[in-house]
């Protein structure tokens, strides 16, 4: 059937069609303030509906219920409206007339009055009209015209319930606008109250009003005429009651996390009169406040001793233990928590104690004791009903997912779930469902989202009240407090964030909230316990962070060792390889056994552990024994070098995780024992043949300390072509390199080079080549540099791939001539201060920013250090050698000043005059002044500044150099390096260089 192209506007009734036009301009036209102006037998001005425009404008409406509409009847209308004098302004007059406007004069003339009536603007709303406003309106349409006329006109619609609300609905609105006070008539008692002037007849007023608004659902309304209702307790002689709603509310506003309404609340102790302070009760309770407001706003989360909690009523007693137990639990305080076991066990029995915190203690005792068994008994016999139930089981899965008990834990939260939506915690159910999720990275990654579609179905079912009391805002006023700056604050909400997070059970939000307190912590100068809540969670990336920021402070997070999970374990290893240069003496031994053992264990299987992630205990153990491996005892040097000589073969192309920290240990290892030497270079050479990341300026001290035990690995290593053997070789001896392999390399270094358009390529091997020719003759040595400088300079290459060239000519321009040095060198100063720009570093500037999608970190973004220090090898000249010093000094506080220093160091005694301005500069500046000054001793307070300075690498390098010195020439600089708490300096002060 076609669809019905007019609506029948003329069978209305002229009323039923004032209205409809009434709805349209509210509901169709968004017009605000509409209504049907005036009443039957009023003069309407030439109105019959007035109604606001978004704007402000006045928008009126003539309706004409006519079944035929010519020409004078919208003059007759028009005229009507222009004759009659309103209060108000109109800026818009809408004709609304029932039937279809099409007559050739009617249309004519609407153009006519449209131009007279200007600026109002005139719109006819005919049938032809109204009924194009209404073809998508099906409501409007059903209820003027029915069902069937709404399916034969209007575009395709459904019909759904209309939403009634419920009479609790409407009370709250009502509530809303008039206050709940005044809707429930508690208003009057309130008042009559005020002006009696009886106390005790006040009283009874004022708690008729206050059971008035409870009756009614407005429980927090009562609450706040509570300070009345003690003023009046106290005034007719009941102190005793007022201190105890006072203790009440007390205890309400902290188990929501309304610190600062507790701390009002505590300050209404004071305002009862003095007669109140001698009542035993009253002090009796204001120790508790005091002891339970302690506890709560601690910022390090101590907990007193058990003992002191036994105060105020059992009840009383019974919360502040649950306090502090949970508080312990949050700080993992496992002694303080075994000691408060009986205090645990005592309460839980109190018959006064009600379910949901007797449940908790319950809890406490189980966590501290590790019997959980009669506690999930209960819960599975449903003797505390769904939602405890939920809540033990829970409680017991994060128990079990701490202790590596990983399908239990699973299965635990899933049950846990299962019991909360029983009860129609839909809020805890997904807390658990995303806390299994969470937990499987630690076990089973790659399945976790195979649980979202669940969590999403069951957080959509709706809100419920919480199980337990917990702040809502805590993590976020945490952060908030960080930002400004207020720590103190930072800390008590973050305490209560974990708290509560720990309490429910809340995987996710525990981690995130022991992230905020650790930086919380560490902006307190707190590092060590922000180590540890750091090292609970995993956090490696953190806790290597915060290693790496204290240069003379040891954190010891050797008792993090013993956690019962390995990311616990493998993070507190983490910080241990990071802080390894500050390992007191005394705890070598400790933490070198502790490693030699995760080692046998590895060997065994026997801790659980996911080497591919950051967390992996034996990885990360690897780390710490690379910090510590020169100062192992022999046995256990032997322990670990057989150790890693009995690992599986390597496949071809194919790696190991904790390739680059077992390089360095055998390296330190064939360094500090000789009789150990021969096994640790077998193995170290292979091992640096495949891995590139090994190759540490240690591991090349190892292989150069024992040439002769490494030359014929590596020479089979280079015979089979493995570049590092042969760079190597060529660095012990250039003459031996094979000429073919050297003809190669120069041949590499002296072809120019072909590009093309949009594609660009990193890496060079120039370095390397470099090293391979440097014993060739003068005469191709330079046609290298001149080639080396043209690529160096090639719009083409990137700056890492020009740094490559560079640093590749510095490698052979020593071998040139003075003549040679001198033609090269105008050109390697240019590179250093106006290098042609690279198009391969700008394509790669649109990833760098911060913010982006796809980001390309690292890359360099110029090579003129590298042009420095060739310029400054170049130089032959004390002209040139002083212009080479000028454009250093011009470029240093840029960025990284490696290469700087390089060329400064090569220009020799030039900047003796500036070690003061220079000691102020980045670390490698430093340590080359360190150098410098150890040398001349000037000026002499630059020594002992020197010797504190912030960076082990600048203390290190003074060190190194004093022990070049005659012994005592430098005595108060050599104390102080004697006594630093870096074990690496101390060790280079004792070691003169042979």
């Amino acid at each position: 059937m076609g669809k019905l192209d007019e609506l029948p506007f003329t069978s209305l009734g002229w009323e039923d069609f004032e209205r409809l036009q009434l709805r349209m301009m509210r509901d169709v036209e968004g017009l605000r303030d509409a209504q049907l102006y005036g009443d039957r037998g009023q003069a309407q001005l030439g109105l019959d509906i007035v109604a606001l425009a978004p704007d402000g404008d006045g928008v009126a409406l003539q309706s004409k219920d006519y079944k035929r509409f010519n020409k004078s009847h919208l003059t007759a209308a028009i005229k009507k409206f222009r004759d009659t004098k309103r209060p108000f302004e109109v800026e818009r007059l809408i004709l609304g007339v029932a039937c279809a406007v099409k007559s050739t004069g009617a249309v004519e003339e609407l153009a006519v009055q449209r131009k007279a009536l200007y600026p109002i603007v005139l719109d006819l709303w005919d049938a032809q009209e109204l009924s194009t406003l209404l073809r998508n309106r099906p409501e409007i349409v059903i209820e003027y015209f029915g069902l069937p006329t709404a399916e034969a006109f209007c575009l395709p619609f459904e019909v759904g319930l209309a939403h009634v609300p419920s009479a609790d609905a409407a009370a709250v609105r009502e509530a809303i606008a008039r206050t709940p006070e005044v809707s429930t008539g508690a208003q009057v008692l309130f008042e009559k109250a005020a002006a009696t002037t009886v106390p005790a007849d006040a009283l009874t007023l004022v708690e008729e009003g206050q059971s008035t608004l409870r009756s009614a659902g407005f429980g927090p309304h009562a609450s706040t005429h509570d300070k009345e209702r003690v003023r009046l307790l106290a005034v007719v002689g009941r102190a005793d009651e007022a201190a105890r709603q006072i203790l009440d509310d007390f205890w309400v506003a902290l188990d929501q996390g309304l610190s600062t309404t507790a701390q009002m609340t505590r300050s209404r102790l004071d305002e009862l009169p003095s007669s109140a302070d001698a009542d035993e009760t009253v002090a009796r309770y204001r120790r508790v406040l005091e002891t339970a407001i302690n506890l709560y706003q601690n910022p390090l989360g101590h907990v007193p001793e058990v003992a002191s909690l036994r105060t105020g009523d059992p009840l009383d007693q019974a919360r502040l233990v649950l306090l502090a137990g949970e508080t312990a639990l949050a700080g993992d305080q496992s002694e303080w928590l075994t000691k408060a076991v009986p205090s645990f066990s005592e309460y839980s029995l109190l018959p006064a104690v009600d379910e949901s915190r007797r449940v908790r203690l319950r809890i406490l005792l189980a966590e501290s004791t590790g019997e959980w068994t009669e506690l999930l008994d209960d819960a599975r016999k449903l003797k505390t009903g769904y939602g405890l139930s939920g809540l033990v089981t829970a409680r017991h899965a994060r128990s079990l997912a701490l202790h590596q008990k990983f399908r239990e834990a699973d299965l635990a939260w899933d049950e846990a779930s299962g019991a909360a939506s029983l009860a129609s915690q839909w809020g805890e159910a997904s807390t658990w469902i995303f806390s299994r999720r969470a937990f499987r990275s630690r076990w089973n990654p790659f399945t976790s989202n195979e649980l979202l579609p669940l969590q999403t179905a069951v957080r959509e079912m709706g809100s419920s009240r919480p199980l337990l009391p917990t702040s809502s805002d805590a993590y976020v006023d945490a952060l908030a407090a960080l930002s400004e700056g207020n720590l103190r604050s930072a800390s008590i909400s973050a305490q209560r964030a974990l708290r509560d997070a720990i309490t429910t059970s809340d995987w996710v939000g525990e981690d995130r909230a022991r992230r905020a307190l650790a930086s919380i912590l560490i902006e307190s100068d707190e590092p060590a316990l922000a180590a540890h809540h750091l090292a609970r969670v995993g956090a490696t990336k953190q806790i290597e962070a915060l290693g790496k920021s204290l240069t003379s402070d040891f954190i010891d997070i050797t008792p993090d060792l013993d956690a019962p999970n390995y990311w616990t374990v493998g993070a507190a290893y983490r910080l241990l390889g990071t802080q390894a240069d500050l390992v007191p003496d005394d705890q070598v031994d400790l933490i070198a056994t502790r490693i030699t053992a995760e080692l046998d264990a590895a060997e065994k299987g026997t801790y659980p552990d996911l080497r591919w992630f950051a967390t992996s205990r034996y990885n990360n153990a690897i780390k710490a024994l690379a910090g510590i491996a020169g100062r192992l005892d022999l046995t256990a040097a032997d322990a670990v070098l057989t150790h890693f000589v009995a690992q599986p073969a390597v496949e071809e192309n194919h790696y190991r995780y904790h390739d680059d920290d077992e390089a360095l240990t055998v390296a330190r290892i064939a360094l500090t024992h000789p009789s150990l030497a021969s096994r640790a270079i077998a193995h170290l050479v292979p091992l640096l043949a495949r891995a590139q990341g090994g190759r540490s300026q240690t591991a090349r001290e190892a292989i150069a300390a024992h040439a002769t035990l490494a030359h014929d690995k590596l020479a089979e290593l280079a015979e089979e072509g493995n570049s590092w053997a042969q760079e190597t070789l060529a660095l012990d001896d250039p003459k031996a390199t094979d000429s073919a392999v050297a003809a190669n390399a120069l041949a590499r270094l002296t072809t120019p080079l072909t590009y093309e358009t949009g594609v660009y390529s990193v890496g060079t091997g120039a370095v390397r080549d470099s090293l391979l020719i440097s014993h060739l003759d003068a005469g191709s040595l330079d046609t290298a540099v001149t080639e080396l400088l043209v690529r160096a300079d090639h719009p083409h290459l990137s700056s890492s791939d020009r740094g490559d060239y560079l640093v590749a000519a510095s490698n052979l321009a020593p071998h040139l001539d003075e003549a040679q040095r001198s033609k090269h060198f105008p050109t390697a100063l240019r590179l250093a201060v106006s290098p042609t720009p690279s198009e391969h570093d700008e394509m790669n500037q649109q990833f760098t920013h911060k913010l982006g999608g796809l980001r390309m970190n690292g890359m360099p973004q110029h090579s003129r250090g590298q042009a420095l220090a060739l310029a400054a090898t170049l130089a032959s000249t004390d002209a040139e050698r002083k212009e080479v010093r000028r454009v250093v000094y011009s470029l240093l506080g840029e960025d990284a000043d490696y290469w700087p220093t390089i060329a400064l160091q090569r220009l020799g005694d030039t900047v003796d005059d500036d070690l003061t301005f220079l000691a102020v500069q980045g670390w490698a500046i430093r340590s080359f002044v360190a150098l410098r000054w150890s040398e001349h001793g000037k000026p002499e307070h630059l020594g002992p500044r020197l010797a504190r300075d912030p960076d082990a690498r600048v203390r290190r390098a003074l060190a190194r150099a004093l022990a070049q010195q005659p012994d005592g020439i430098h005595a108060e600089v050599e104390d102080l390096l004697a006594a630093d708490p870096a074990y690496s300096v101390r060790t280079a002060l004792r070691t003169p260089a042979p």
